[in-house]
């Protein structure tokens, strides 16, 4: 049989697969149903059965309770999806149903085995969201070579990696239900992130809102109706807002049937209208695109082309208001596909330079992680079915540096107030995939007996900001010898990488004592819940 790696685009609304073949092309693999791209919707129609994709989606319309839409917006910020059948599900146990339909779906599709993947999270993705994405891969039951940051995928295929010249990209990433702007050093040896930001709640579903809330007004206006759209109308009548919105990125104007309460009105949509009533969502993107571009020129970076990503970039408007704002014609080229094929080539590098190479990995009764690289003595890895020197990227490796996608702080008195000191700031580079910081600080009372080292993960990029409990992460307890003076030297030091798992080491000067934790980001679920889940959804029939 036989053997390829994969590419998987996890997306809030639309998901895909993508694999490199014999002549070193990526392709998308279609699904059962016949298209390249999975809705990314699960519905509960048994205590053994889930049903994924088009059929879902459409299910959605009589079945909402049973339904999960936008699943990816939950990852890693909740435990909690849907209850179904008086059980909690997870979004990883959700999006684990999602990746099965594509897994499945492709093996069928073209005769061979997926089991290792590269899956794409949004490039503003922090540890717990990153570590989700990697959790639901495995309760699939899939071998996740890596997670990467969907505008990297995005720019590997666009092919910027092989410009012999260094050059600046702006990857303009609007999907379904999220939005991220990335700005990134290019060059036919590294691609390095210089910064990224989004708005993980905003994509082309708010624009499905806001042409769901005019067409609603445009009816009760016609009808005279002042109730209220029932959960089924509701439903009926966000898929036509999708398909009208569709409609209107290939033509001026297109009619649109609205029916509820039995009554039956017909509006007529134009692009025009259709524009105005979403001017703000997409001016949010171009404030969030102006941050990015600040933080970018003022690191001397200057942006030469801008890369436009994600289904929503279908919508005229984008590309009009880009070109409009930044003088620059944005590139776009299958915007739904992008992603996954870039991540399906990144696959093939990933697996052919690492895999000489095991990992293993080792679980103390802390709960701590370490890892030790070990050479496989039968170096029996499968080799893969597609020669790399006939990829256009030859399957070299190519140097990836990420930028901090948080920021990490550490609580402290300042100015006698408790203040959170942010020690990682957002968007500092990674060279080697790991940043440490260390800093110093000082009991605040003499006779202190112990060091509180409390941990803060947030989006704040000042150097203080106020306590908020609900960014904490983590703490740790250092031990403190007698007699210790107020302002007794305490050094701190925060070790992140690319993983996002933080590494903290609490060192009283005076003694040399030191405490080491290791910390990650709240609603992470442990290598044994993710075990039991991934044997427990295997047990349910995929429709």
């Amino acid at each position: 049989m036989a053997k390829y790696v994969y590419g998987i685009d996890l997306g809030t609304t639309y998901s895909c697969i993508a694999y490199v073949d014999e002549s070193g092309r990526a392709n998308v693999i279609k699904n059962l149903e016949g298209t390249n791209t999975t809705p990314s919707v699960v519905n509960f129609a048994s205590p053994n059965q889930v049903v994924v994709g088009q059929v879902a989606k459409e299910t959605a319309v009589i079945d909402p309770k049973n339904t999960v839409s936008l699943v990816k917006t939950l990852m890693g910020k909740s435990n909690f999806a849907i209850n179904y059948n008086d059980e909690d599900k997870s979004p990883e146990e959700v999006s684990a149903y999602i990746l099965r339909k594509l897994a499945e779906d492709a093996a069928k599709e073209i005769d061979a085995e997926v089991k290792d993947v590269v899956i794409t999270c949004p490039a503003y993705f922090g540890t717990a969201e990153r570590t989700a994405t990697k959790n639901a891969g495995i309760i699939a039951g899939l071998n996740v070579l890596e997670i990467i940051s969907e505008p990297v995928a995005a720019a590997i295929y666009y092919g910027c990696t092989k410009e012999p010249e260094e050059k600046t990209i702006l990857v303009y990433d609007l999907g379904g239900g999220t939005f991220d702007v990335t700005i990134m050093s290019i060059n036919s040896e590294k691609i390095e992130i210089i910064c990224s930001d989004g708005d993980h709640d905003l994509g082309g579903k708010d624009w499905d809102s806001a042409t769901m809330r005019y067409l609603a007004d445009e009816f009760a206006s016609q009808k005279s109706y002042d109730g209220d759209f029932d959960e089924y109308a509701q439903q009926d009548l966000r898929l036509k807002a999708e398909k009208a919105k569709q409609q209107l990125s290939a033509k001026e104007k297109t009619p649109v049937i609205v029916e509820a309460a039995g009554e039956r009105a017909r509006i007529d949509f134009s692009r025009e209208k259709f524009d105005e009533i979403t001017f703000s969502l997409l001016n949010s993107t171009v404030d969030k695109t102006d941050a990015a571009i600040a933080v970018a020129e003022k690191r001397g970076f200057k942006v030469d082309e801008i890369l436009l990503v994600g289904g929503s970039t279908r919508m005229p408007q984008v590309t009009r208001v880009l070109e409009e704002k930044y003088g620059i014609k944005p590139k776009i080229l299958e915007p739904d596909e992008a992603v996954a094929k870039g991540a399906a080539i990144h696959a093939v590098n990933v697996y052919i330079n690492d895999q000489p190479t095991l990992s293993k990995w080792d679980e103390d009764n802390k709960g701590s992680v370490t890892s030790d690289s070990v050479l496989d003595p039968s170096n029996s890895v499968e080799q893969l079915s597609v020669d790399p020197a006939m990829m256009s990227i030859g399957g070299k490796k190519r140097s990836i540096v990420v930028a901090t996608t948080k920021s990490f702080a550490v609580e402290a008195i300042v100015n006698k107030e408790p203040k959170c000191c942010n020690m990682i700031i957002k968007n500092n580079s990674m060279p080697d995939g790991v940043i440490t910081v260390s800093q110093t600080f000082g009991t605040y009372i003499a006779n202190q007996e112990t060091a509180e080292i409390v941990v803060y993960e947030s989006d704040f990029m000042d150097e203080y900001f106020d306590i908020d409990k609900d960014y904490e992460i983590g703490t740790a307890t250092l031990e403190l010898p007698d007699n210790l003076p107020s302002g007794a030297p305490i050094e701190i030091i925060l070790s992140l990488n690319s993983e996002g798992i933080l590494e903290v080491t609490g060192k009283d000067l005076t003694s040399n004592k030191e405490i080491h934790a290791t910390m990650q980001s709240k609603n992470i679920m442990t290598s044994e819940e993710v075990e039991d889940l991934r044997k427990k959804s295997q047990q349910m029939v995929l429709m």
